[in-house]
């Protein structure tokens, strides 16, 4: 029986830079017993097997993403991608798209990865995923996300309305071990770039002769943190979009709670894969991030003032409770609305307190 492995993500974690290295070293990877199918890929310049995740999860409820051009009839992308792996003289296939991970996103995420397992019965199939720290990872999708052409609405509320198991990352774990069996999903940690991280990869799939080459590699670079904000403003300006870059995102508590279920779950992941990873996903630091986010909007005065009175009203609703969180909250207030006299005189006595 042939080993298939399924590299599913995450996304954000090097994904593109392993498909990128599989698809201009399929002949290598062959020579050492490693074959990298031409059936089952799409989009961009065809490095990754999109046709495969993508048909598949499209049966299942989730629309395919713009830039996705290929196949939508899963039987005869499935059948192909079959009949090739029978004729292949390796006995190790790989296959990789970030595109699986919507599998496990989905409403009835057991029903679309239990028919992704009956169309690969005849293989031993196992599951590579990459697992990353969920603040490192809200910050890069973040800017991934912007990259489109409609960018995305506030950081806060971006925060707020993203699927929360995106960031935890172990229902998509449970949901494949499932269906799979926990023995046969690999779990590692995003911690390495470039070829190192190509190296990390393969080894975790027990390939035999691991590239000596340590050369840079950057496939998908992120945009100027710089920038960001600026960028996300003109594209919801010129799609008729709000401009705001603070909008009502519920209470503190409220998006204190999501963070800790968040991290509460993430480290049940994390103790399984091969690294174990500690969550930086706080307010604070989210509320850092976003300070970083508005200094351009700030100085060069585009910057809609009713964030001032968001964030400090956030703050006084936990001065008593968290006042570092209560400090930062009103210093970035304070930044956008340096006449403030209420916000000046609080800024000064959270200061006095310190």
């Amino acid at each position: 029986m042939k080993t298939l492995y399924i590299h599913i993500g995450h996304y954000k974690t090097g994904t593109s830079a392993i498909q990128k290295y599989c698809a201009e070293h399929a002949g290598s990877l062959a020579c050492n017993g490693y074959y990298y199918p031409m059936s089952g890929r799409a989009g961009g310049p065809g490095t990754n097997h999109a046709a495969l995740s993508l048909s598949l999860a499209a049966q299942h409820g989730f629309t395919p993403p713009p830039w996705y051009k290929g196949p939508r009839d899963v039987d005869e992308v499935y059948n192909q991608f079959v009949q090739e792996i029978r004729d292949a003289e390796q006995s190790n296939i790989l296959v990789s798209s970030e595109e699986f991970f919507q599998l496990a996103l989905r409403k009835k995420p057991e029903a679309a990865i239990a028919e992704l397992k009956s169309r690969l019965e005849e293989f031993d199939t196992k599951i590579v995923m990459y697992i990353r720290e969920p603040m490192a990872l809200l910050k890069s999708w973040h800017n991934e996300v912007n990259k489109g052409p409609f960018g995305t609405g506030p950081f806060l509320t971006f925060f707020k309305n993203l699927n929360p198991n995106f960031l935890s990352q172990v229902a998509v774990y449970d949901q494949f071990a499932a269906a799979f069996g926990s023995s046969n999903i690999i779990v590692r940690s995003y911690k390495k770039t470039g070829m190192e991280h190509i190296c990390d990869f393969l080894e975790g799939i027990n390939y035999p002769d691991l590239p000596s080459d340590k050369n840079p590699l950057v496939v998908n670079e992120a945009q100027d943190i710089n920038r960001i904000e600026l960028n996300r403003i003109d594209k919801r300006r010129k799609h008729g979009h709000d401009d705001v870059s603070v909008s009502k995102f519920g209470t503190v508590a409220q998006l204190e709670s999501r963070i800790d279920k968040i991290n509460a779950s993430f480290k049940k992941i994390a103790d399984r894969s091969d690294e174990e990873l500690t969550s930086d996903l706080s307010l604070f630091n989210i509320i850092s991030y976003l300070r970083t986010l508005l200094q351009p909007l700030i100085e060069q005065n585009r910057i809609n003032p009713e964030a001032a009175s968001l964030l400090r009203d956030a703050a006084l609703s936990i001065e008593k409770t968290d006042p570092d969180l209560a400090l930062l909250m009103m210093q970035t207030a304070h930044e956008i609305r340096p006449n403030g006299d209420f916000i000046k005189k609080k800024l000064q006595a959270y200061k006095s307190d310190q």
